[in-house]
């Protein structure tokens, strides 16, 4: 099969196209011919070699975390789906694979693919759709009537963030450039506003704040909460909890998260709560995705597309900054 890889960790300069051997049928999983990928900002961590410390790749390594496409064969155990199944999903962090022609992939962590969308529409929402999915549901609790800062709201999690948040019947505020404004307010955003010409402060409190910027600002948004309020980032901050939630061992999901101790303690004095997010894979809740897709509550927004063979120019895309939606690759 025709794959795009990393022959080690570095820059650009290390993603190589070529073949590889195809995935072999396992217990429990699926094959799915791949018909496009999406491309994550976290996966430049990966990419750099950042993460290793929760695991070293074994080269050469085919990244790509976001898949859509149609089962090929179903490997022994695998239940819930049959081959010619249009199906989308999230593989699993430590052995990824989506950049290929080919992946194997867990049953568990698949859902058919909303009927309404492309591959390439498809592809843009796993990672985003359960960060957001879970960051609401799972960690804050987001209700009716509850005041929500997201920032940015132009880029991948926050346009579906936003979409959500307003199906929820959240009040919500989010920042973007001067070019994005009318771009938030189409997607319904109450009260949204400049970062170049206003800080996110002179609205607060709230009572969740999506950060999607981190450092140096974390300290901003727990200032900026209600009491019972909840931060939730996105940015290397990730705390204990949602280490052992992706599987990481509770001695040293501590160890790692330890240095966010501080933004944890000031969330514990202002009678809030820190959250640092981590995505888990989970088919059960992309097909609760698939529904608000399909009924119109949620529309993914794809900026840009490119052929398998330049995935290191997506990155770059990625790198430059300030994309609206999501970047995906496209495999014939």
């Amino acid at each position: 099969m025709k794959a795009a890889y990393i022959t080690g960790y570095g820059g650009s300069e290390v993603i190589k196209y070529g073949d590889l051997p195809d995935p072999k049928p396992q217990a429990r999983h699926v094959i799915v011919n791949v018909r496009a990928a999406g491309v994550n900002p976290v996966e430049i961590a990966m990419r750099s070699g950042e993460l290793a410390k929760f695991g070293k790749y074994k080269f050469p390594h085919i990244m790509g975390l976001d898949i859509a496409g149609v089962v090929a064969a179903i490997g022994p155990g695998a239940e819930g789906f049959k081959v010619g199944d249009e199906v989308y999903g999230v593989l699993p962090g430590r052995k990824q694979g989506g950049y290929a022609e080919k992946v194997a992939i867990p049953a568990r962590n698949l859902a058919l693919k909303p009927r309404s969308l492309s591959f390439v529409e498809a592809a843009s929402l796993p990672t985003v759709a359960l960060t957001v999915w879970q960051a609401f549901h799972e960690r804050a609790a987001l209700s009716r009537g509850q005041s929500i800062f997201i920032q940015p709201g132009a880029g991948g999690v926050g346009t579906f963030a936003i979409q959500l948040a307003r199906h929820i019947g959240a009040v919500v505020h989010a920042s973007a450039g001067a070019g994005n404004q009318d771009f938030l307010k189409e997607l319904g955003v109450h009260h949204p506003f400049d970062y170049s010409k206003s800080r996110f402060t002179n609205f607060a409190p709230f009572d969740v704040i999506l950060d999607g910027l981190g450092e140096p600002g974390i300290e901003d948004c727990i200032n900026a909460l209600k009491p019972g309020g909840h931060y939730l980032g996105l940015v290397r901050v990730a705390d204990a909890e949602a280490l052992k939630a992706i599987g990481v061992p509770g001695p040293l999901a501590w160890l790692a998260s330890r240095k966010n101790n501080p933004y944890v303690q000031l969330a514990h004095g202002r009678k809030a709560h820190f959250h640092g997010i981590l995505t888990r894979p989970d088919g059960k809740q992309l097909a609760e995705v698939s529904k608000l897709v399909d009924s119109g509550v949620i529309k993914p927004f794809v900026s840009r597309t490119f052929p398998l063979q330049k995935l290191a120019q997506a990155f770059d895309e990625i790198e430059a900054g300030h994309v609206r939606g999501k970047v995906v690759i496209q495999i014939a």
